[in-house]
């Protein structure tokens, strides 16, 4: 997985920080050898992923469109999705 990463660091990369379903922007900040952190363009946190959180990695030189129906295409030359703890609140 480094090897695939390391030629977009301090790239501007699509993920699903927060949300399961939702890709937004962030910068790529650190590849390391068990995991790699992004930098959200939002509030500029660092966030950190063990490559085992990795559930898709797509790549394409001419980019990936991603949005929803209603919702402004972004353009992502590399985008990662991870896998998600549901959250679940008392009833």
């Amino acid at each position: 997985m480094k090897t695939i990463l390391e030629p977009y660091l301090d790239q501007e990369i699509g993920i699903n920080i927060d949300r399961p379903l939702r890709i937004d922007s962030a910068t790529l900040k650190k590849v390391c050898d068990d995991c790699f952190a992004v930098m959200d363009e939002n509030k500029g946190y660092t966030h950190y992923f063990p490559y085992s959180s990795i559930v898709q990695v797509m790549e394409h030189s001419q980019g990936i469109d991603v949005g929803g129906l209603f919702e402004h295409k972004k353009h992502f030359v590399l985008v990662i999705k991870v896998g998600h703890i549901p959250e679940f609140t008392p009833v």
